[in-house]
């Protein structure tokens, strides 16, 4: 369906409202004073509050829908982020791809997909803070991090109240009692990491997500319910 048809099924009252904000913008100071590119990014935006396209969308739907370049569908998404995405909704995201992240056969890399520049952006920015760099190279769209990088990240993420819960958990599941958090996030993506990647068990049911979102989130009983048979160090 185009994003025309789409456009006609969407409640009236809405589209006129959202169309009253980009007649407004478009007014501001005077008619045809805005530039052809911001007035594509507005558009753009507004579409996004329209739903007619995801807050961060793949960039092959911008692609096809749009019929862009791939380079522009980055820009767009790109600039509008800037003007309309926040820190903290920016940490959200991040947040969420984070718990998904790709075990790369490459010196023992670990990787995020992330497609909006925006966020990669972000991403670099927080690294830098804590002391660690990203590998782009070959795909822009592939974040490579060495373990120590994505240890870092993920634990920044975690509250520091939930961290004495999480360890104590793990220690009452065999865990070593000397293992700091960040050793025992150490011993998690090792274990993790093999499991997934061991080929002869099986087609792997569980996803990299069904581990780490029960860690960032604190949630002790799901620790106890996905870890049982997890961890080598017990």
């Amino acid at each position: 369906m185009s994003l025309v048809s789409k456009l006609r099924n969407i409640e009236s009252e809405k589209v006129k409202q959202v169309f009253a904000e980009l007649l407004e913008a478009y007014l501001s100071p005077a008619f045809g004073s805005m530039s052809k590119r911001d007035f594509e990014i507005l558009l753009f935006t507004k579409l996004q509050d329209l739903d007619l396209f995801e807050q961060n969308p793949d960039l092959y739907i911008l692609v096809s829908e749009l019929k862009v370049t791939r380079v522009k569908a980055r820009n767009l998404l790109y600039e509008s982020g800037l003007r309309q995405t926040s820190v903290a909704a920016l940490d959200e995201e991040l947040k969420n791809l984070i718990v998904s992240p790709i075990f790369l056969q490459d010196n023992d890399k670990i990787g995020l997909e992330i497609q909006n520049p925006f966020l990669i952006d972000h991403l670099k920015a927080k690294l830098r803070k804590l002391k660690h760099i990203t590998d782009g190279s070959f795909s822009p769209e592939l974040v490579k991090l060495t373990p120590d990088a994505f240890i870092a990240l993920f634990d920044s993420y975690i509250p520091e109240k939930s961290k004495k819960d999480i360890l104590k958990t793990f220690i009452e599941m065999g865990l070593k009692k000397d293992t700091s958090f960040t050793g025992l996030l150490k011993g998690v993506l090792k274990s993790l990491g093999k499991k997934i990647a061991d080929e002869a068990g099986g087609k792997l049911a569980e996803t990299a997500a069904d581990f780490l979102d029960p860690i960032i989130k604190g949630s002790v009983d799901l620790i106890k319910e996905k870890f049982k048979d997890l961890l080598t160090d017990k």
